[in-house]
Parts: structure tokens; C-alpha cells; sequence
């Protein structure tokens, strides 16, 4: 018998949720997120089911970029942080990649260049993320010097990135929203600001072209909602196995530290999953999961590669039996309800030594 930690990956589910981003916002052309690992899901895997259903993909380096052109992604690819040194735009170029530009170090690489084939390129500004970006006040020289390279073709796209999208009543929100449209206002090229949250949320904020991440894995974007709310489906489903069940006393210790004491005579199990997985130790006591299709809640410190349970109200919980973490019939949104994580940390962590296997589509 295997040690049993299992990701199930909804081909379906995957491609129901890019039908509801394009539901929330017809007719726009769609980059989709694939950065880190498609949120943990598996860039490659997950990029070629998505190639046919959306206009382009979104990553976070150079290096993703060129694994999705290694395994046969004819589509557009979008470079999101743009190049990290002169050399990478030179492969851009070659790749046909689609570069954001937001520093002005990026534009002294490009001037002393001789590139293959002109880029496609975006002008990122910081309207208030306070991340990365031209200033609003650079943004026009920024364009200007895009304008006059013979290597960038036109028109050239303007993007943002929204702070709060997952708060849609944060007054930071219509601060973004004024700046970028200001600009917006007479920019030639394509425009795009809407995120998962936005997409779904502020319609206002929708342009030219959208830029869905976290919903396409079937999580909600907005905080206080279910994905359900959006008709939105898991695809992972992170599963193990029951491998101990055993009888403990009353006030005897479970796990390290002895952070949790039985109550009452109980039913412990250890399940084959752990933080070496990805399975965070920071998870509290009481975080459910499904036994049998039944909720039962972790109890003491995760470890390593194990992690016990509750038992009670399963009586007849076996070694062997399945256990569901998070996905099908247990959402991430209520794992992550009473601790500090977000889901994008929960799905990105899930390591190597976790088997996945992918629905057929």
C-alpha cells in the first residue's frame, strides 16, 4: 500500500470555472494565471487543458515561460513581472512572449539591444498597490520610449494590479479605479486591471482584457464568499489515508508539545499527510476533514508526515480509509476560516512527494 497523499484534479471543474470568468465578463479576452506552478496545481498539466479555452497565459518568470513552450503551448504567454536581466529579453523575443515593462532599468536593457523580433509589450503602474510599476507621472515617458523602439510593436497595453479586489467596498478600490482610468482615458493600446475578485465584483473594472487567477482553480476571490457563490468547483482535491486508529484515555497527549489533551476516552486517528507535503503545520487544532464523508478535526500539532484526528461521531473509521483535506464536499474556504492562511498559500504549498493525477478531460 502506497503512503497515500493524493491530489485529484478536475479536468471538468477546471474548465467549468473559465466558463464562469467568461460568463462575468463577456467577450474579454482572458490571461489566464499559471504563475507558481498554476497556484500549485501544475503549470504544465494545467496550461494545456487551458490553452484551447483562454487568449493567453500568465507567468511569473522566464523560466515558467519556457517550460510551457517545452512541452508544446503555442499560445501567447504573458511575462507578469516582466524580464529580470537584459538577456531574457532577447529570448522573449525569440519565444514571441509578451513582456510588462515597469521599471525604468527595463527600458535601459531594451535600448542597448539588437532584438530578433519586436515585442509585444504591456506598461505596468502602480495606482496604489505600492508594489510594482511606473509611477503615474512616469507612465508617459515610460509609453515614449516604447513608442520610439523599433522593437516594440503597437500598440502598447497598459495594466494595474488592484490592492484590495477582495474587499469590494474598500475606498482603496475607487482610488485605483480613478487613477487607472485617468490614464486609460486616451492609451491607444489594450487595457487590463481585473483580477479573480474584480472579474467577478467590479464589472467596472473589466477594460479590455481580464486577468482571472485563483477563481480558475475553483477558490473564491472575494472574502466572506463560498466559490459556490460564483458557481465555482474545486479542481484539487488533496486526499490521504487513514494509518493508525487507536483508543486514547482521558487526559493522555496527542502530538508534539502535548498541545492537545483527550477530554474523555476517544478514538485517534493518524492520517499519512503532514507539513513535508505541504499540509501546513500552522493549521489549528479543530481544522476539519472529511472521513468517510463524515467531518471529524485535527487535533494536536501537524508533523512532519503525519498529522492525528478526532474520531468521535466516526466510530467506524478503519486504517485505509479515505481522507479528504480540502476540495470535493469540503471547500478550502473552510479550512482556512480560522487561521491566518489564504487558499493561494494552501495550494502553492502542497510538495512534490504528493502524487496528482488529473481527470480526463
Amino acid at each position: 500500500m502506497s503512503r497515500g497523499a493524493i491530489a485529484i484534479l478536475s479536468s471538468e471543474n477546471l474548465l467549468h470555472n473559465v466558463q464562469q470568468v467568461k460568463a462575468a465578463a463577456p467577450s474579454k479576452p482572458m490571461i489566464a494565471m499559471v504563475k507558481a506552478n498554476a497556484f500549485g496545481h501544475g503549470i504544465r498539466s494545467t496550461s494545456l487543458r487551458l490553452e484551447k479555452y483562454v487568449d493567453n497565459l500568465g507567468v511569473a518568470s522566464i523560466e515558467e515561460a519556457l517550460a510551457l513552450r517545452k512541452v508544446g503551448i503555442k499560445k501567447p504567454i504573458t511575462l507578469i513581472e516582466g524580464v529580470f536581466e537584459p538577456d531574457e529579453l532577447l529570448v522573449a523575443a525569440c519565444q514571441q512572449f509578451h513582456v510588462v515593462f515597469h521599471d525604468m532599468m527595463q527600458l535601459e536593457w531594451l535600448k542597448g539591444l539588437h532584438l530578433p523580433l519586436p515585442l509585444t509589450a504591456w506598461i505596468k503602474v502602480d495606482t496604489g498597490m505600492g508594489r510594482l510599476g511606473f509611477t503615474i507621472d512616469d507612465a508617459p515617458h515610460a509609453l515614449r520610449v516604447l513608442k520610439e523602439s523599433k522593437f516594440i510593436q503597437q500598440p502598447i497595453g497598459l495594466m494595474s494590479h488592484l490592492s484590495c479586489a477582495d474587499e469590494p467596498n474598500h475606498p482603496l478600490n475607487a482610488v485605483q479605479l480613478d487613477a487607472f482610468s485617468k490614464l486609460a482615458k486616451d492609451w491607444q493600446g489594450p487595457k487590463s486591471l481585473s483580477n479573480s475578485a474584480a472579474i467577478f465584483s467590479m464589472p467596472q473594472t473589466h477594460f479590455d482584457v481580464i486577468r482571472p487567477g485563483i477563481c480558475l482553480y475553483g477558490i473564491s476571490p472575494v472574502q466572506h464568499k463560498k466559490a459556490s457563490d460564483f458557481n465555482l468547483k474545486p479542481v484539487m482535491t488533496l486526499q490521504t489515508r487513514l494509518i493508525s486508529v487507536r483508543k486514547r484515555e482521558a487526559d493522555s497527549f496527542v502530538g508534539y508539545g502535548g498541545t492537545y489533551k483527550c477530554a474523555e476516552p476517544m478514538n485517534i486517528g493518524v492520517i499519512a499527510i503532514g507539513y513535508g507535503d505541504g499540509y501546513l503545520r500552522s493549521l489549528p487544532s479543530h481544522t476539519p476533514v472529511l472521513v468517510n464523508d463524515k467531518k471529524c478535526h485535527l487535533v494536536g500539532r501537524i508533523s512532519m508526515d503525519m498529522a492525528a484526528i478526532d474520531l468521535r461521531g466516526c466510530d467506524n473509521a478503519k486504517v485505509g480509509d479515505p481522507v479528504i483535506l480540502w476540495g470535493e464536499g469540503l471547500p478550502i474556504e473552510e479550512i482556512i476560516a480560522n487561521s491566518p492562511m489564504i487558499a493561494n498559500e494552501m495550494l502553492t504549498s502542497v510538495q512534490s512527494r504528493v502524487k496528482f493525477h488529473w481527470t480526463l478531460s
